[in-house]
């Protein structure tokens, strides 16, 4: 008995690690599409252009790198990684998912961007099952339909969101959630750093040409806001990906309803709008949608070990 409850030790750790992650990547995820629907809404930029600036930015770090001798980057990594089709494929989805991010903040309300974009973690469960084979017990689907549920109270949606806006925003979580299905699978053969990497390189090469036939000109200002957005979300997206290899996806997608708890904080403390009571309430059930679905299954989990 003490040897199993040593053994699962390291593994609570782990999937505590997760969660803290996932919570992380939720609120540099808030922080990083608020300043990105500034730079469509406010400096004049396509949502493409947004999203290809950012994939520049790092391709260019990483190309330095590259170029210190004994560093962790390398030409041979980023240019043929371990499993390249499969991490290129998983790129390519994150690329379209911000792209559709933007474009969805910048046609519609945050609210009902926001609730149409965090289907994604009720996908990701969904998938989770279907192509990853993990185990989905009901009480993990209750957690996760919880979830949701109090996203729904917090942000309710209304019905000025424009069509080509709703298309967006559910394309985006739906290639989301593609995305992290992908990067669960990838887990022993990528890390973190290929993860950013392959995404610079395929945001860059599949972006240049529609990009370039509607370029709009790049201030100091819009540059710094850019290099800011790009460091926001590069660090959300690498809090995430390091979640999902230490966390199964079906189990970490409601967590990822944190990310409009973090929104309505930072509403109260930049612009002075306080929750309301439903808010306060949906925000409790996204925290218990998250609890439920971490404890659903763990004691099966134990006993297999």
């Amino acid at each position: 008995m003490a040897m199993i409850r040593t053994a699962a030790r390291p593994q609570d750790a782990s999937t505590l690690a997760a969660i803290g992650l996932t919570i992380l990547a939720g609120l540099l995820y808030v922080l990083g599409y608020a300043l990105s629907k500034r730079l469509v809404t406010q400096d004049g930029l396509g949502p493409l252009q947004v999203t290809f600036l950012r994939c520049a930015v790092i391709l260019a770090g990483g190309l330095c790198a590259a170029s210190w001798p004994g560093g962790p980057v390398t030409g041979r990594r980023l240019l043929r990684p371990e499993r390249a089709w499969e991490q290129r494929a998983a790129a390519a989805a994150l690329v379209v998912s911000n792209a559709l991010a933007v474009m969805a903040y910048a046609l519609m309300p945050v609210t009902a961007a926001s609730a149409l974009g965090f289907t994604a973690p009720l996908l990701l469960t969904l998938l989770g099952g279907l192509l990853l084979r993990e185990r989905v017990p009901p009480g993990r689907w209750l957690g996760t339909l919880l979830g949701f549920a109090g996203m729904l109270l917090i942000v309710r949606p209304g019905g000025e969101a424009s069509l080509p806006g709703i298309a967006a925003a559910f394309g985006g979580a739906l290639t989301y959630a593609v995305y992290q299905v992908l990067i669960r699978r990838l887990r022993d053969a990528a890390t973190t750093l290929d993860t950013v990497l392959q995404v610079a390189l395929v945001g860059v090469l599949l972006l240049a040409g529609p990009v370039a036939a509607e370029w709009r000109p790049v201030d100091a200002r819009v540059a710094g806001l850019v290099l800011l957005v790009t460091l926001v979300q590069t660090a959300a997206l690498a809090s995430i990906a390091a979640a999902l290899r230490r966390g199964e996806a079906s189990r970490l997608a409601p967590w990822q309803f944190s990310g409009l708890i973090w929104a309505m904080a930072l509403d109260a403390l930049l612009v002075q709008v306080l929750p309301t009571p439903v808010g306060l309430v949906g925000a409790g059930l996204v925290i218990g949608g998250g609890v439920l679905s971490q404890m659903a299954g763990r004691g099966r989990s134990a006993d297999s070990s």
